[in-house]
């Protein structure tokens, strides 16, 4: 999800909860890296104090940066008249391990179902489901990172999540 600072309510992208209000979130991004690539991306959010990264493989080993133990952060909230501040979306790193086992469940489940034992297609989902780690990447910086700007999109940020993630992307295909 991008960055979102102060959105009205009614954005029709990033509006929810209501007229009146405004919208904030964090940029967040999950995604299942090879151990490789999870150490680059671990040495690229220790560059940039703005952001938290927790990985876990299916093994259980566990690579965290700036991410404290037990400790949540809001990645969505809203402001709405009349009401208290809202928060429908939360980080949370125990919840994650929880999502994590089952989304490594389904390589096995959905995934190894359709391939031959032993085919090269199987083999290379047994692999990833056995090496690679998910990833959660989180910009706490919503404000200058912000995709919504005078009810446009803003992706030009050099320090935003995006813009870091293809600079490290790229550094691999170098």
């Amino acid at each position: 999800q991008p960055p979102v600072n102060g959105a009205h309510s009614t954005h029709p992208t990033f509006g929810w909860g209501g007229d009146g209000g405004y919208v904030y979130q964090k940029a967040y991004c999950e995604f299942f890296v090879s151990p490789d690539n999870a150490n680059r991306l671990v040495s690229m959010v220790t560059d940039h104090p703005s952001m938290n990264l927790y990985a876990v493989n299916n093994a259980g080993n566990e690579l965290r940066v700036g991410v404290e133990e037990g400790g949540a952060t809001a990645l969505t909230w809203g402001v709405f008249p009349n009401r208290e501040i809202l928060q429908p979306t939360i980080f949370d790193p125990s919840t994650f391990l929880v999502w994590a086992e089952e989304a490594f469940s389904l390589w096995t489940t959905m995934w190894l179902n359709l391939y031959e034992m032993d085919s090269p297609s199987y083999d290379l989902i047994e692999t990833i489901r056995d090496t690679y780690y998910l990833v959660a990447i989180i910009d706490n910086n919503y404000i200058a990172g912000s995709s919504v700007e005078n009810g446009g999109i803003n992706n030009k940020n050099s320090n935003s999540l995006w813009q870091k993630l293809m600079e490290t992307s790229h550094a691999v295909v170098q």
